[in-house]
């Protein structure tokens, strides 16, 4: 077992986090580092007074269904991390992505967190918010951001 501090790899399970899944992978076999994966379940409903009233079964399936979701999102990347020889723990988390992502990278003594990035640009980051940008701004370490291939290679051809 590696005494080198785990790189935490935050995924969402989108298509952007793959290319930072192999990136992480490659990074912790590299260092010989432990990975911890973390994914945040996308739980966090806006208080709505009455508005919401009658609602709470749906909510509440709405939670469940995203904690599923989460689980087996964490399975599926530690079979793949088993499968390419890495060491490889998990962790669940409910919250807002940013704040939990930097929770457990303070928790768990990373040395660095691996993330994708969706590649939306300006409008869209403004609409939606973007945890690679939070992740930069408010990480306890530094942060990779491995952005789409394709994205990549457009932007390498512009320059």
């Amino acid at each position: 077992m590696s005494t080198t501090r785990p790189i935490l790899f935050a995924t969402d399970g989108s298509p952007s986090a793959e290319g930072a899944q192999k990136e992480a992978f490659e990074l912790a076999l590299r260092f010989d580092a432990p990975l911890v994966v973390v994914s945040v379940a996308h739980t966090a409903v806006p208080a709505i007074g009455y508005a919401g009233y009658g609602y709470s079964n749906i909510v509440s399936e709405l939670r469940e269904a995203e904690h599923h979701r989460v689980k087996a999102l964490l399975g599926s990347v530690s079979e793949a991390a088993e499968a390419e020889g890495v060491h490889c723990s998990t962790v669940a988390a409910d919250g807002f992505a940013v704040e939990e992502i930097c929770r457990k990278a303070t928790e768990y003594d990373a040395q660095l967190i691996v993330v994708g990035s969706h590649g939306w640009g300006a409008a869209r980051r403004f609409l939606s918010g973007s945890v690679s940008t939070g992740l930069v701004h408010s990480a306890p370490c530094p942060v990779l951001v491995v952005r789409p291939r394709a994205q990549a290679a457009e932007h390498a051809a512009a320059a």
